[in-house]
C-alpha cells in the first residue's frame, strides 16, 4: 500500500459530503465525521489486501457493515462519485477497492445453516465477528471500534440500516 492512513484521512471532497448530508438529512460536520470514518474503513480494506497478499492471515469483512451502516451508506455515496473515486483509490491505494455486497447465494446459504444448526450457526457469526473486531482494534484502536459498532448505530439509527 503507498499511503498511510494519515494521508488517507487528508482526503477532503465537499461535495461527496454536501451529498450525503442532505441525502440523509444530516449536518454538514457529522457528514464529514462519516466520510473520514468511511476513508478509515476503506484504507483497511486496502491494508487487508495487502496482508492478504502477502500470505498473512486477516479476517472476512463481510459481515461487518451490516453493523457500520452508515459507514457503508457513505461509501455508496462515494462510489456515485466514479471518478473521484477510483482516483482517491488509485492515489492512495494503487488498486480500485470493490463494493462487493454479499450474493443471493451466500445469503440463502447463511439462512439454511441457521436454520438446519441455529446455536451452530449463531456461534460461526459470534467468531467470524470476534476475528473482525480484533483487527480493528488491532489496527485502529479500541475508540474506532466502539464509535463504529456502537456510537454510529445508537447516534445514526435514524437514517436506518
Amino acid at each position: 500500500m503507498s499511503s498511510g492512513l494519515s494521508e488517507v484521512l487528508s482526503y477532503q471532497n465537499d461535495e461527496l459530503v454536501h451529498r450525503f448530508a442532505e441525502d440523509f438529512k444530516l449536518s454538514f460536520s457529522d457528514a464529514q465525521e462519516i466520510f473520514l470514518e468511511t476513508k478509515r474503513w476503506l484504507w483497511l480494506c486496502a491494508r487487508q489486501r495487502d496482508a492478504i497478499q502477502k500470505k498473512q492471515p486477516v479476517p472476512a469483512f463481510i459481515p461487518l457493515l451490516s453493523e457500520a451502516y452508515v459507514i457503508d451508506l457513505m461509501w455508496h455515496t462515494f462510489l456515485l462519485f466514479t471518478k473521484d473515486y477510483a482516483e482517491f483509490c488509485d492515489r492512495y491505494f494503487g488498486f480500485f477497492i470493490h463494493h462487493t455486497p454479499q450474493t443471493r447465494a451466500e445469503r440463502e446459504s447463511w439462512q439454511l445453516k441457521a436454520e438446519a444448526d441455529p446455536a451452530a450457526a449463531m456461534q460461526e457469526r459470534r467468531k467470524s465477528l470476534r476475528q473482525v473486531y480484533e483487527y480493528i482494534h488491532d489496527e485502529l484502536g479500541a475508540d474506532v471500534l466502539v464509535r463504529w459498532f456502537e456510537t454510529y448505530p445508537e447516534r445514526f439509527k435514524s437514517i436506518g440500516g
